[in-house]
């Protein structure tokens, strides 16, 4: 698991295609969804907390593989 920052945690990465999708948890926002070559786009806390775990993500280390809810069965 990625170290905690000041006001969110890294929770996984995903790559699909080309893109790595990032899923942070922020202690005002909630969970929050996008892109890697999106980070500009974040808040200025999230975004300095990506750009310093970026050699990691890029390398892989927090891959995590999830579920595409389109190809799962519905549990009844």
């Amino acid at each position: 698991m990625a170290p905690k920052g000041k006001t969110c945690r890294l929770v996984a990465t995903t790559k699909v295609e080309e893109d790595i999708h990032i899923s942070v948890l922020h202690n005002e926002k909630g969970f929050v969804y996008f892109k890697l070559t999106e980070t500009n786009e974040q808040l200025n806390d999230i975004q300095e907390y990506i750009k310093e775990l970026q050699p990691k993500i890029l390398s892989g280390a927090y891959h995590t593989q999830l579920v595409d809810m389109a190809k799962e069965e519905v549990c009844c």
